[in-house]
């Protein structure tokens, strides 16, 4: 095999992997996202190890474009107040298709369909959802990590109630008296 040759096998199987770990790394966000069933907790602490520690959170009608929470202690404070049975969104079921990477050197962008199946508390249906996502990465000494994620908008029904089919649901405590994050220009 010429060294031509030879490099742009080297090349195509580098790329292969990169988007193998960039799509591993979105699943287990989603992963560990999901939650209220069988003793599982919705929003898992795990899920922001697939960021980046200068990450941001962009949710459009959340977060202004740049006025998402940034960076570690943001992003978690942020994160901490939607986790586990006793926050605002206990149910969460949440996925990802249709998904493609392009990676460019030590960057890349990914796009997908995410569902949604989301139990907020407060009275209000549980919410069915399909949202168009983007994903920011980049290669850091621990792998690919996501530097920003947007979710820009889509579709979305309430349905009559959440059942937990084989599965049982969460009993769920009080809620705590949680503040949620809020942007600040400091």
């Amino acid at each position: 095999m010429s060294d031509t040759k030879l490099a742009e096998l080297e090349a195509r199987i580098q790329e292969l992997e990169d988007v193998r770990e960039i799509t591993d790394s979105a699943r287990k966000f989603n992963w560990e996202c999901c939650g209220g069933f069988n003793g599982l907790q919705a929003g898992r602490m795990e899920a922001l190890d697939n960021l980046a520690d200068d990450a941001t959170i962009e949710v459009k009608g959340l977060h202004e474009p740049g006025k998402g929470p940034k960076g570690r202690e943001q992003y978690t404070a942020y994160w901490d107040y939607f986790y586990g049975d006793a926050g605002p969104l206990p149910y969460v079921f949440q996925t990802a298709v249709s998904e493609f990477v392009e990676v460019n050197g030590d960057v890349a962008e990914s796009w997908c369909v995410m569902i949604g199946l989301f139990g907020f508390r407060g009275g209000g249906r549980p919410n069915f959802n399909l949202a168009t996502r983007r994903n920011y990465y980049k290669r850091t000494d621990k792998g690919w990590k996501i530097t920003k994620t947007t979710i820009d908008g889509g579709l979305g029904f309430e349905v009559d109630e959440l059942k937990g089919g084989l599965h049982t649901l969460n009993e769920l405590p009080p809620m705590d008296d949680r503040k949620p994050w809020t942007w600040s220009a400091d």
